[in-house]
């Protein structure tokens, strides 16, 4: 089992930004991942102005770094239509110091029947397939499931993270089995530091009874947080820690690049 990035999300404009790259520096399997919204990331706002003040950050220190941007509320709608808002257009054009996009995977938090208008297959595939150098990722549940089990018979590429809960932090009675089988695909749910290594012999049980030899990833942002719903970079790094040193003692042919 290929574990490929252990996402750390709801980083934001409370995280101090040297200590955060500073765990993704130490650990080449972290991977940031920032909620921006229509509500939480404006032209003016905070969190606009804290990732404009990450990427500098990251790029005057001559680092690379795994980030990665969920998208949620009215800009995941546009999304799903085939529409870049202008602030998501501007998130998404930033450059890492190799001159390649920043923010590498795009994370669709779309889900079928809660938001007012539905995806657009098409639409949504073209704009994927338009994402040059970066990664969509797709929320698959049972209300997405038929619409990205039609995308991937299309042959459109991208990464899939399963999450029945669909960010509510809930474990799972059961973690799915990979429904792909050349394609990355991602798992979350009530992942904590404590659980991290149990999480992912887990997942490496159900791996060995699949035929798929594609990379895997686990996100967590709930179990990660303080008693203000803020990230906590203390309980971050040791996620990232635990997981680090679970694939080192259970993966030791993988390797991971930027």
């Amino acid at each position: 089992m290929n574990l490929q990035f252990v996402t750390v999300s709801g980083a934001n404009e409370h995280t101090d930004i040297p200590k955060l790259v500073e765990l993704l520096d130490d650990y080449p399997l972290a991977e940031i991942g920032v909620q921006v919204s229509d509500e939480k990331c404006a032209y003016g706002s905070p969190r606009f102005a804290w990732i404009k003040n990450l990427v500098d950050y990251v790029n005057s220190s001559g680092l690379l770094i795994n980030a990665a941007l969920h998208v949620n509320l009215k800009w995941v709608e546009a999304l799903s239509q085939g529409i870049v808002v202008p602030e998501l257009a501007d998130l998404l054009a930033y450059r890492d110091i190799n001159g390649d996009f920043f923010f590498k995977r795009i994370q669709f938090n779309f889900k079928i029947g809660r938001e007012a208008t539905k995806p657009d297959k098409q639409k949504l595939s073209e704009l994927i397939r338009s994402f040059k150098g970066r990664t969509a990722i797709l929320s698959y549940n049972e209300s997405n499931a038929d619409l990205i089990k039609q995308l991937y018979r299309d042959g459109l590429i991208f990464d899939c993270l399963y999450d029945g809960s669909f960010g509510k932090g809930i474990v799972p009675k059961q973690r799915q089995a990979p429904v792909f089988c050349d394609i990355v695909q991602g798992y979350a749910g009530g992942i904590s530091p404590d659980n991290v290594t149990f999480v992912l012999s887990t997942l490496q049980n159900l791996w060995c009874q699949s035929p798929t030899t594609t990379g895997i990833y686990i996100d967590a942002q709930g179990k990660l947080e303080d008693d203000n719903e803020h990230l906590d970079l203390a309980k971050a790094r040791r996620y990232v820690e635990n997981a680090s040193n679970w694939k080192l003692d259970h993966c030791d042919d993988d390797n991971v690049t930027l």
